[in-house]
């Protein structure tokens, strides 16, 4: 079951659009915040997808995601490949989890030396 996503990178310039609303724009196209070489993800949902769908796909998600950020005075490249199982990001989900057990982990240490 070939599954494809495609990765975008996001350049921001400090006299465009914020990071936050960039972020916003791109959640609401259905892209994923992730950690890894990519800023975010979009997760093609058809597991079946022939060279002419992922093609049509491709170009879909592309103009729209021109749309969406024209004027906002960023960089973006896109990358579109099968998904590995293995993939090399994580999304923010996980990474919020792991920043909460951080949290914890060091509150217990700052509770332990103050005894």
């Amino acid at each position: 079951m070939a599954r494809y996503v495609t990765r975008v990178s996001v350049w921001f310039y400090s006299e465009g659009a914020s990071p936050s609303q960039v972020m916003s724009k791109l959640l609401d196209l259905g892209f994923k915040p992730v950690r890894g070489a990519y800023d975010f993800v979009y997760e093609h949902n058809n597991e079946n997808m022939t060279e002419a769908d992922l093609g049509s796909a491709i170009i879909e998600i592309s103009n729209a995601l021109h749309k969406t950020l024209s004027g906002f005075k960023v960089f973006y490249n896109l990358d579109t490949s099968l998904s590995n199982g293995e993939d090399d990001y994580a999304p923010l989900e996980d990474i919020d989890a792991e920043l909460e057990e951080t949290r914890k982990a060091l509150e217990e240490i700052e509770n332990e030396t103050k005894l």
